[in-house]
């Protein structure tokens, strides 16, 4: 079995379009300088146990051995310079690839749009895995929209906090990658008392309270400007109920909208913060979901 360590690592399914997030994962390699391990996972109860397909040599069914080769003999024809492999995990596709990939340096996961429930586009698998994961996700759409004319973006949220200071870190590296404008947005979102939200976008707009947004920005993204010069930077203060919304939309022609794992307000026992749980389940662009280190 091929070990997840220092490699990016891809989650299949055979039964939902991979193309998109394999190609993803390739080029994170190649930008990383790492190897690509694909993981596709096995049923809890495989087909042999009810005698419908005797075991191979090593207990996994052949279909699903030979799918597994021919993705990987695929995906190294189409990067020649990516060092391949794949493995087959049991478990649900969730537990599979979080097993598969204790160790990795970065995973990516197909956004399940095959379940819809109350308007949400990403299914638990994706969920799941970026909930749950000890590195950081990329959640890929099987099919986004046609992205306008004119520079790459990449749209980052930053709310002050350590898991943003990793998430801007990390939108840097994509943004040099992909030669984008990186546009730095912050959402203040209005307080409420007993339940109602005053309208304070007035005073917002005009006060010291966007300087000091403004302000913040600057100093997130002032080191990243010192390291990447060639890269340019767009600072947007937005103000909203509902910061989800407002970066879903700032990223609507972006490439990537990066977000980190747990925000300003999180708890130390939360998996993942109401932010980027909410671009994961409504995003249609790709989401980077960031952990600390």
């Amino acid at each position: 079995m091929e070990e997840s360590t220092g490699q990016v690592v891809v989650g299949v399914d055979a039964d939902a379009p991979t193309t998109t997030v394999i190609a993803a994962g390739a080029r994170e390699a190649i930008r990383l300088h790492l190897g690509l391990l694909l993981v596709y996972p096995l049923p809890a109860s495989p087909p042999w146990l009810v005698g419908l397909e005797p075991p191979r040599a090593g207990g996994a069914p052949r279909p699903a051995q030979r799918l597994l080769d021919h993705l990987v003999d695929k995906t190294a024809a189409a990067h020649p310079g990516v060092d391949v492999h794949g493995i087959l995990h049991s478990g649900s596709p969730a537990g599979a690839l979080l097993a598969g990939s204790a160790n990795a340096e970065l995973i990516l996961v197909a956004a399940d749009a095959r379940i819809r429930y109350g308007g949400l586009l990403a299914g638990p698998v994706s969920t799941q895995v970026a909930a749950h994961a000890r590195t950081s996700v990329i959640v890929v759409p099987t099919s986004e929209g046609p992205r306008p004319a004119g520079p790459a973006k990449v749209v980052v949220g930053i709310d002050g906090s350590r898991g943003s200071a990793q998430a801007v870190a990390f939108a840097f590296l994509q943004a040099r990658a992909r030669t984008a404008h990186l546009h730095a947005i912050h959402v203040w979102e209005s307080p409420s008392w007993h339940g109602v939200k005053p309208n304070l976008m007035p005073a917002f707009t005009t006060g010291p309270l966007h300087t000091a947004a403004d302000e913040m920005l600057r100093e997130a993204t002032v080191d990243g400007e010192s390291t990447y010069p060639d890269v340019t930077v767009v600072r947007k203060v937005l103000y909203g109920d509902n910061p989800v919304h407002a970066l879903n939309n700032a990223a609507a022609d972006a490439d990537i909208v990066v977000v980190g794992a747990r925000g300003r307000g999180g708890f130390g026992s939360l998996l993942l913060g109401s932010i980027s749980d909410g671009l994961v389940r409504y995003a249609t662009r790709t989401v980077a979901v960031v952990r600390d280190g």
